[in-house]
């Protein structure tokens, strides 16, 4: 069966009608070639790398032979006079100290019970305390002030010993008390040949000296220059040495190129970001920059957070972060300009370009962080997730996009 020049006719305009949309969109894609990505949420920081120093106010004790004893935890505050450590003639005068310190306890735990007998708002005034130390211990942790949480956590313990202590009368405690004041008496006359050493000021109390106490001190940093830092070198300690922490404010001395001095002291204060021994980053301020020296300075940086855990750090290295900034992270190539100047950029929704307002947050190397205008229509506000087109000759809001 032959077929018709009408037949024939319409499959050739067929065939010339898919070679044109075919060749029409080879065409567009070469000649105007789109490519997408999504948005997502980002975060960047301008930071600077450095190699330094913990420097503070310290001094170390010594207290010579015996069996040391530090009853003191790492990173704790002490006052003017309190015992730091104590050396015993013998092995069981451990056990009697240990003892000791159960007895003075359970003393306490007496005393308040007697007290609630006379004084009935006792207990009251206990159940605040342990409510304001939970609270406390819960702001410790969420802050990373761990040493100021095992501080409050044995408090919390011994007020709740207290809390729990109940006696049918006050003259069955007061016999108790003067038991527990006698079995305290005689164990304090068991110990023979204490040696202690006490606290001059009030400071943290840290149980190992590492050698740099007195190198690495305030009159060190008075003078200090980026040939100083590179000659620091510890001294010798003996085996059973701790040091007191004296001031509140300690300090971070570090070498840095002199562009990075000059930007550091621009900014006045800085995030420390230790790479080892501390989780938190420190808050800190621009203490002194030295005068140039082969193109170097030294930077000081001065800090008061997070002293107890910072008592056995000392060579580190960091970054001081100068800025931090948050956005909607986008390649720097789909950034435009609308017909009304706007900047922002064309989001693929359906089959049409939509232009989304958005104010520059951070320009980073091929990539940029905008903020929602929040001043336009809901439709129109730019969210995590949406297809923005990043290439595409010609783009216009409400333009058709085809599959290409």
């Amino acid at each position: 069966m032959k077929s018709s020049p009408l037949f024939r006719t319409l499959a050739v305009a067929i065939l010339a009608g898919i070679l044109l949309y075919f060749g029409g969109q080879i065409y567009r894609y070469f000649d105007d070639p789109l490519s997408t990505t999504r948005v997502y949420a980002a975060k960047t920081e301008e930071s600077i790398h450095s190699d330094g120093w913990i420097v503070r106010e310290e001094e170390t004790f010594h207290i010579g032979s015996g069996i040391l004893v530090h009853p003191l935890k790492e990173g704790e505050r002490v006052g003017a006079g309190q015992t730091l450590a104590a050396a015993y003639n013998s092995a069981g005068a451990l056990d009697t100290v240990k003892a000791l310190e159960e007895k003075k306890l359970q003393l306490q735990q007496l005393e308040f019970a007697l007290d609630t007998y006379l004084n009935p708002d006792a207990a009251l005034k206990l159940d605040s305390s342990i409510t304001d130390a939970l609270l406390a211990l819960r702001a410790d942790i969420g802050e990373g002030d761990y040493g100021a949480a095992s501080e409050n956590l044995s408090a919390l313990k011994a007020d709740i010993l207290k809390r729990s202590h109940a006696y049918s009368s006050a003259t069955e405690v007061q016999a108790q008390i003067d038991a527990v004041r006698g079995e305290i008496a005689s164990l304090q006359a068991s110990l023979s040949n204490v040696t202690t050493v006490t606290a001059k000021r009030p400071g943290t109390y840290a149980s190992v000296a590492d050698g740099y106490e007195t190198v690495l001190t305030m009159d060190f940093l008075k003078n200090i220059t980026p040939g100083a830092l590179r000659s620091v070198h510890k001294q010798s300690v003996s085996a059973d040495v701790g040091k007191l922490i004296y001031s509140d404010t300690w300090y971070y001395a570090t070498t840095l190129s002199e562009a990075d001095a000059a930007r550091l002291q621009e900014a006045g204060t800085v995030m420390l970001r230790f790479s080892k021994g501390l989780e938190q980053d420190v808050p800190a301020w621009v203490e002194s920059v030295s005068a140039p020296e082969g193109g170097q300075c030294a930077v000081v940086l001065g800090a008061t957070k997070y002293m107890a855990q910072t008592t056995q750090m000392r060579q580190l290295q960091a970054e001081l972060i100068l800025n931090s900034y948050t956005g909607l992270r986008v390649p720097a190539n789909a950034l435009r300009l609308d017909d009304e100047g706007r900047s922002g950029i064309y989001c693929l929704v359906g089959f049409t370009a939509q232009f989304k307002p958005a104010q520059v947050v951070y320009q980073g190397d091929g990539y940029t962080l905008l903020r929602p205008d929040k001043t336009v229509e809901e439709s129109k506000l730019l969210r995590v997730g949406d297809e923005v087109i990043i290439t595409s000759k010609e783009l216009y809001d409400g333009k058709m996009i085809y599959n290409q």
